[in-house]
């Protein structure tokens, strides 16, 4: 036998003269966030069609976080996206992402965007008709990204906590089927003590948690984790949150 025939037997890729294959890896598709210092953190993005729960309490940058993700789709990816709220109107949405130099008015006139509300006596028949102007929506625009603000508050619209709980079931089930990359918003106090990230938390693909916390010199941070990415070996610091001209930057060199 040849000294490389030899040394491939020995290494277990040859047995008997039969030549092994190696498993094939699939490589996983990722849609990138857009979040400049972000996507190197989850392997260059989330993994296409996962749902992900950005979670954190109010100020902490998870809208601003979604909205990127759309314009970014659109401009940089050519994404089409849909903004789905159950809470904050079209308007206010629009002038905060105005700030950012975000024209969404200018996406949703080119038929790039759909910015869809639904308030409280809207959600059952949403339920009840399997998503349908939110399917359509996704369908008509060619839609591969969706954002949902806040699951929380549409947790929120119904008053028994069973009928709460499978108003969730059966709208990840409905997101699954959509198949969008679909970030949902979610508001809590602290990740640690919020029981509805864990009730939620199974749900989802991915959790990336926002801080708003202060460091040791006493001064306020904005942060970003990635707790949970299935799939993905992600980072397992906290890194810095910069709100910045343009958008947001994720700073992996940590301010302490």
């Amino acid at each position: 036998m040849e000294a490389d025939m030899w040394e491939r037997v020995m290494e277990g890729d040859v047995t008997e003269g039969v030549v092994k294959r190696k498993p094939v890896i699939e490589t996983l598709e990722r849609t990138p966030a857009g979040i400049p210092g972000f996507d190197p953190l989850i392997e260059g993005g989330f993994e296409r069609k996962s749902i992900v729960m950005l979670s954190g309490y109010a100020g902490t940058g998870k809208t601003t976080f979604a909205l990127q993700f759309l314009h970014a789709g659109i401009k940089q990816y050519n994404e089409n996206g849909v903004f789905l709220s159950f809470s904050e109107g079209k308007e206010s949405i629009y002038i905060h992402a105005q700030r950012f130099g975000w024209n969404l008015q200018e996406l949703e006139d080119s038929n790039k965007l759909r910015f869809l509300q639904y308030k409280a006596h809207q959600v059952s028949k949403l339920i009840e008709e399997g998503g349908g102007t939110v399917r359509d929506a996704i369908s008509e625009i060619n839609a591969s990204r969706l954002v949902i603000d806040s699951i929380t508050a549409y947790g929120l619209l119904f008053k028994e906590e069973y009928k709460e709980r499978q108003a969730l079931l059966t709208l990840f089930e409905l997101l699954k089927k959509w198949g969008c990359t679909t970030l949902v918003v979610s508001e809590s106090l602290a990740v640690e003590d919020d029981p509805r990230i864990g009730n939620l938390g199974f749900l989802t693909d991915g959790i990336v948690s926002f801080y708003y916390a202060r460091n040791q010199a006493g001064t306020r941070m904005h942060r970003v984790e990635v707790l949970k990415m299935r799939g993905t070996r992600h980072s397992n610091r906290v890194a810095d949150l910069l709100f910045e001209r343009n958008g947001l930057r994720v700073e992996t060199a940590l301010t302490v």
